[in-house]
C-alpha cells in the first residue's frame, strides 16, 4: 500500500473511532481471537470512556454482542479483579452475571471481554422480588469461613484490602473504615476533629456490628447502576455487573442498595423476609454505608464530607 493509501486508511480509522465504529484496523479482532472468539468484530460503539478506561459494545458477525473493557497494561489488575469477582458470584448459581474470559493483552492494553447484558424495561415488581430472594439465597450459600478474600481488589477506583480475618469487627476497623480513613488523611480531606470523630466510631464498632456474622460472598458495590433489568429465557430478571467481592456480612450489600436508592421496597422486603439474621440491622447498615461514603469522599472529594460526618454523628448517638 502506498503512502497516500496508508494515510487515507489512518484518517478513516480515526474518523471511525470518533463516530463509534470499529477502532483501528484489527485490534478488536485480535482481542476476540486471544479470548477464543473465532468470529471477527463488526461495528463497535463507545459506551463510556473515563480516565484511562474505555468500554465498548461490539457486534460480532453473527449479530451477537460483547462488552469489551480496556485499560493501559499497568492497570491490568483492575480487570483481573473484575473477572475474578464475576466468576466467584456466578459459582453459587443464584445470581445472573455476564460470562467473561480472562483478560488479555493486545498492544500494551489489557482487555476484558464479557457477554452483554441486554437491558429491558421492567413491567412489574416480580423480577425485583425474585432478585431479593436470590441475593439472600446467594448470601446464605457461602462456604467460606473467614472474612476477606483470596486477593485484594477494587471498590470503584480505590484499592480494597481483603486480607483474611476471623473477626469481622477487626476486619472493618483495619481494612474497611480504617483504610479509607487513612486515605482521606493522606489526601487532606478531613480535619483533625473530623478524623477524631470517625476514630470514635471505629473504636466502638463492636457495639454496632456483630463480631462473627454468617459469612456471605458480597457483590461489594451493589448500587442500582450495577443491577440491570434484562430478559433471560423469556422472563424478566435482574443481572449484576462490576463487583468488588469479598466475604463479609450480607447486610453490607443491602446497605449499598439503600444508600443511593434505585431498588424498589419490594426487593429489599423480599431479602429481609428470606433472611433470619435481623439483629441491629440499622446500626450495621449505617457502618457499611459509612465505608462507601468514605470511599466516595476519597474518589470525588469534599462534596461527600458532609455525608460522612452525618453518618458518624448518627452512630455516635446510638
Amino acid at each position: 500500500m502506498g503512502e497516500l493509501q496508508c494515510a487515507g486508511a489512518k484518517v478513516k480509522d480515526q474518523r471511525d473511532a470518533r463516530r463509534g465504529d470499529k477502532p483501528g484496523s484489527d485490534t478488536l479482532d485480535r482481542v476476540l481471537l486471544a479470548c477464543g472468539q473465532d468470529l471477527p468484530a463488526g461495528a463497535s460503539t463507545l459506551i463510556s470512556g473515563s480516565g484511562d478506561q474505555e468500554v465498548r459494545r461490539v457486534t460480532l458477525r453473527d449479530e451477537s454482542t460483547r462488552i469489551i473493557k480496556s485499560l493501559p497494561l499497568p492497570q491490568r489488575d483492575r480487570l483481573d479483579a473484575e473477572a475474578d469477582g464475576l466468576r466467584a458470584l456466578a459459582r453459587s448459581g443464584r445470581l445472573i452475571v455476564p460470562a467473561c474470559s480472562p483478560p488479555v493483552i493486545v498492544d500494551q492494553r489489557a482487555y476484558l471481554v464479557m457477554d452483554e447484558i441486554t437491558p429491558s424495561r421492567l413491567q412489574s415488581d416480580d423480577a425485583w422480588i425474585a432478585f431479593g430472594r436470590s441475593l439472600a439465597a446467594h448470601h446464605g450459600s457461602c462456604a467460606e469461613s473467614r472474612y476477606g478474600w483470596h486477593r485484594d481488589n477494587y471498590i470503584g477506583q480505590t484499592p480494597q484490602i481483603n486480607t483474611r480475618c476471623d473477626d469481622w469487627v477487626r476486619f472493618n476497623a483495619e481494612h474497611r473504615l480504617g483504610f479509607q480513613l487513612s486515605l482521606a488523611h493522606q489526601r487532606g480531606l478531613l480535619s483533625a476533629s473530623d478524623q477524631a470523630q470517625l476514630r470514635l466510631v471505629i473504636d466502638r464498632l463492636d457495639t454496632f456490628i456483630p463480631r462473627n456474622p454468617r459469612p456471605a460472598l458480597l457483590h461489594g458495590d451493589l448500587w442500582s447502576g450495577n443491577a440491570l433489568a434484562t430478559v433471560l429465557h423469556g422472563r424478566q430478571c435482574i443481572a449484576v455487573i462490576d463487583p468488588g467481592v469479598s466475604v463479609g456480612d450480607g447486610w453490607a450489600d443491602i446497605a449499598m442498595m439503600r444508600l443511593f436508592g434505585g431498588f424498589p421496597p419490594s426487593c429489599l422486603k423480599a431479602y429481609m423476609d428470606a433472611t433470619q439474621d435481623r439483629d441491629q440491622i440499622e446500626q450495621r447498615v449505617l457502618v457499611y454505608q459509612l465505608y462507601h461514603m468514605l470511599n466516595h469522599l476519597n474518589i470525588f472529594g469534599d462534596s461527600y464530607r458532609g455525608s460522612v460526618l452525618s453518618i458518624a454523628c448518627q452512630l455516635a448517638r446510638l
